[in-house]
């Protein structure tokens, strides 16, 4: 009698988290249809972008488990409605073709003919996370095209490894298991305290970790960072000459910021000339509890240098 009604308890528990998954992974997928999704055709393939707002131009190079969504969120959260927002979702991200050579310099090219077919001549680039190689490439390939790099909790180049030690690295992005919407859903759901310590963020209180569903179209894109990105600043390190930046460069990251370790961005300060800074004590990823000093400084930035 007890082991059936064990069953039947068990049954229902499963009914309830398949609802509940069908049902909230379908309002993830109707929110990314409420955006103003706008595609260009680039020399590396379709891409999907999002423009919203007016003053001075800022284009995300958004992070893992990113796209159009999350980078425009996050350019809300730090500038608000006083700029005007280009948010394109990089290679393999919600839309965007991934290229034969998805690298982070041809990314740059490709933000680069975005802005050519949007008549943009100049522009800031907020680097996130993975997101921060690309603008570290915009800043060398074309600082012609560029008014100032953020660089907000990104990684940064710290010395040169073989392709060997970075194997001996270990993984340098998710699990593949982990990009598919219901593992996904229900690690954020029930084993929410991983992310909450890994990004020094609370999944329910941080906007950013809706973004992150639904998880499996961005799977190429997270491949390629995991594979590509989060590798080509050390197994390419001498291509990231940092003491030839010339652009403005300002840096906001929290020195217990356990997935992009704030030892490299020491390094980095180290070796731009023309770089200001907005460290944290604490915050994690998320540089949690100092978003109106990160802002504060990222709007002062713009100012002085626009």
């Amino acid at each position: 009698m007890w082991v059936y009604l064990l069953i039947l308890v068990i049954l229902v528990i499963i009914c309830i988290e398949f609802y509940r998954f069908k049902m909230e992974i379908k309002a993830a997928y109707q929110r990314l249809n409420h955006y103003d999704v706008k595609t260009i055709k680039t020399s590396f393939g379709k891409m999907t972008y999002l423009d919203e707002g007016h003053g001075e131009t800022i284009m995300i190079s958004h992070g893992i488990f990113g796209g159009y969504d999350q980078g425009l969120t996050s350019l809300r959260q730090v500038v608000g409605d006083n700029q005007r927002k280009i948010s394109p979702s990089r290679f393999g991200y919600l839309g965007t073709e991934l290229p034969k050579e998805a690298t982070p310099n041809n990314q740059a090219s490709a933000f680069v003919e975005l802005m050519d077919q949007l008549k943009i001549k100049k522009s800031y680039i907020l680097g996130t996370s993975a997101g921060g190689a690309t603008a570290l490439r915009m800043a060398l390939d074309h600082p012609e095209r560029v008014k100032g790099i953020i660089l907000l909790s990104s990684g940064a180049p710290d010395k040169k490894r073989s392709v060997e030690e970075v194997k001996q690295m270990g993984l340098q992005g998710p699990p593949s298991l982990l990009v598919n919407d219901f593992i996904m859903w229900f690690t954020m759901k029930h084993f929410a305290f991983v992310f909450n310590k890994m990004m020094g963020s609370t999944v329910a209180t941080n906007t950013l970790f809706e973004t992150m569903l639904p998880a499996t179209p961005r799977r190429k894109g997270v491949k390629t960072d995991s594979e590509i990105t989060n590798t080509d600043m050390t197994l390419n390190y001498e291509d990231y000459p940092l003491e030839k930046i010339q652009v403005p460069v300002l840096v906001c990251h929290a020195k217990d910021d356990s997935m992009a370790k704030y030892e490299n961005i020491d390094k980095l300060l180290q070796r731009i000339e023309n770089v200001d800074s907005a460290i944290c004590d604490t915050g994690g990823h998320m540089i949690d509890g100092n978003g109106d000093f990160v802002d504060q400084a990222i709007r002062a930035f713009i100012e002085k240098t626009k």
